[in-house]
Parts: structure tokens; C-alpha cells; sequence
């Protein structure tokens, strides 16, 4: 399977396998921005992911993003067995037993697709010369464990960035991409442990800034209120802004 893949067959199921889920367009605007016509470019992409589909790299979710009139670029796109069984042969893994996808619910989709996003939008950046993506984790692997004196504690952003600004300047942040699904205690509850984790010294000299991407000002608005619930010298830990000003927030401190 892996000698039938292209390079940017590989990349794509690289990448699909990385974010979990993935719309068409995402990856059209990731792995063929270089085709200067949309046309060409939706064409180019749409045959490549039907060809990984039809190798069982890939698979399409039932429900498309946008409706039935959306078109190939409102399909969502996960790794099929066939993905994952490759990228565990190109980590030196060998092949291995997986487990076939469940269809997730509309709000994991919705979350999960906000996390590709962000990724889809810092690359965007890295080619406009504005910032220097060095790390983009997604969940699990973003996660981290740290010790308190009650034991070992969890910490499970939604993903972990790592940027350049120069060659002096370096960044780190927490990202929690919030769908205005949960309620002020458990939001809370995520800031707090966010402390906890500051407190405990993970990370060393550099604790990530804690950024919140949410779905509307007046969402923002709830969660700087939730962020001040914390004590008062850990406020600087976060920022809440909406996905359009995110990479402002991120590479300039801006929204806390």
C-alpha cells in the first residue's frame, strides 16, 4: 500500500492521521494551496482523496459539513484502517491490529474539525512569512502529566503550538478550542487544573500561555469572566479570543 501513494498521498494521510478529522477543503487549502486556480485546485484535491478512500486509506464520515450541497469539500475525512496501519509502518511500528471508527457525534465533529483549523490557518501563516510553525500537537498527544503532592495529575489541552516569531523569540501555548458546549463549571474546572499545572513547575522555566478560541465575542466575553475565578497572579496564564484573531493572540499577547 505505502508504494502506492504519491508524496502528497503521503503527506495527506500524514496529516489526516495527525488531526483525526479533516474536511476536504481543509485538506484542499493545506496540500494544494501551490494551484493557483480554485477550480484546478478542487478538482486535484478531490481526486486525491477519492483515490485514498478508494485504496482504504482514508474513509468519509456519513454526515458532510455544510449539507448535501456542499460538495466533495464538505466531507470529513478520517484515517481509515488502512492510515493508520501505514503510519505505524513508517514510524517502524510494523503493521498492527486497529479498531473500525464509530460515527462521533455532531458536537465531537464540530470540536475536532476546530482543532484542524487552527492548524490549517497557522500553516497558512508560515507560508505568508508571518510566523514560523515549529510544533503543532493534537490531542492525545498534547496532553501532559504532571505532580502535585496528591499525586500524578492530567492535563488534556485540545493542542499544543510551538512558534517563532525571530530567531530570538520563541513561543509556547496551550490551545482549548471551545464550541460553547459546556457551562461555567466545567469550564472553570479547566482553568483551575490549568493553575494547578502552572504551580506544579511542569514544564520548567516555560509554562505554554493557555489560549481559548471560541465561537463568538459574547462566548469570549463568559470565558474572561470564568478565566478571572482563578487566583489573581495566574490570570496572565490566559487569553480568550475567536478564531479570527487567533494567530494575533497567539504571536503578540493580545485578548487576555
Amino acid at each position: 500500500m505505502a508504494e502506492q501513494l504519491s508524496a502528497r498521498g503521503r503527506e495527506i494521510t500524514e496529516t489526516v492521521v495527525r488531526l483525526r478529522l479533516v474536511t476536504g477543503k481543509q485538506l484542499e487549502r493545506l496540500h494544494f494551496a501551490e494551484v493557483a486556480d480554485p477550480g484546478s485546485r478542487a478538482r486535484q484535491a478531490r481526486r486525491a482523496c477519492a483515490r485514498l478512500v478508494q485504496l482504504g486509506v482514508l474513509a468519509r464520515l456519513a454526515r458532510r459539513v455544510g449539507g448535501v450541497r456542499a460538495g466533495a469539500g464538505g466531507y470529513t475525512y478520517y484515517a481509515a484502517a488502512g492510515a493508520q496501519r501505514l503510519a505505524a509502518f513508517w514510524r517502524g511500528e510494523g503493521l498492527r491490529r486497529v479498531r473500525s471508527r464509530y460515527e462521533p457525534s455532531p458536537a465531537f465533529v464540530r470540536h475536532a474539525l476546530g482543532i484542524s483549523e487552527c492548524y490549517v490557518r497557522l500553516l497558512a501563516a508560515e507560508r505568508a512569512g508571518r510566523v514560523e510553525l515549529l510544533e503543532f500537537q493534537s490531542e492525545p498527544t498534547a496532553w501532559r502529566t504532571f505532580n502535585t503532592a496528591e499525586g500524578l495529575r492530567h492535563l488534556k489541552p485540545d493542542a499544543f503550538v510551538r512558534l517563532g516569531l525571530d530567531q530570538a523569540t520563541e513561543l509556547h501555548a496551550f490551545l482549548e478550542i471551545d464550541c460553547a458546549t459546556e457551562g461555567r463549571v466545567a469550564l472553570a474546572r479547566k482553568c483551575h487544573a490549568y493553575v494547578v499545572a502552572w504551580r506544579s513547575g511542569m514544564g520548567g522555566a516555560v509554562f505554554p500561555r493557555v489560549v481559548w478560541i471560541t465561537v463568538s465575542q459574547r462566548r469570549a466575553e463568559l470565558l474572561r469572566e470564568v478565566c478571572t475565578t482563578v487566583a489573581p497572579e495566574a490570570w496572565p496564564l490566559f487569553a480568550v479570543t475567536t478564531p479570527e484573531r487567533a494567530l494575533e493572540v497567539l504571536t503578540t499577547g493580545a485578548g487576555s
